[in-house]
């Protein structure tokens, strides 16, 4: 019988590995900035609001690239592009995200190369109908 794992035992081990995400901000206020650029972005992207997430996003990338959040909001970009409808951009995006990804964002990487092929399988989809 598979092992569950207790909700609470989860979330004390994300909280655990949370801190030094956020430890990698400068101490100084330059970081609200990046932090307001990358919530509203983050809203409007959870709201499905895809192109004006998008302008956020590269607007945040833009000013921001040395974060800790950059690679997570590169992929936010890519999905947000294949939401609507551009797939080359999104691929050009998600093979960013797979380039840069190290360490902790792994998991951006396994993602973006689900969304490759996603995007991939769509494509082919829509030139064979």
């Amino acid at each position: 019988m598979p092992r569950v794992v207790p909700l609470s035992i989860l979330t004390a081990a994300f909280l655990f590995f949370l801190p030094p995400c956020f430890m990698a901000w400068p101490d100084d206020n330059s970081s609200a900035p990046a932090i307001d650029t990358y919530n509203k972005a983050v809203r409007l992207y959870e709201a499905k609001h895809w192109d004006a997430a998008k302008d956020y996003f590269h607007q945040y990338l833009a000013e921001y690239s040395d974060t800790p959040l950059y690679v997570t909001c590169l992929y936010y970009l890519a999905y947000c592009y294949q939401q609507l409808g551009d797939k080359n951009q999104a691929i050009l995006l998600y093979h960013k995200v797979i380039d840069q990804a190290q360490g902790g964002d792994a998991f951006w990487a396994d993602m973006a190369q689900k969304r490759i092929e996603e995007a991939l399988t769509e494509r082919d989809f829509h030139n064979d109908t």
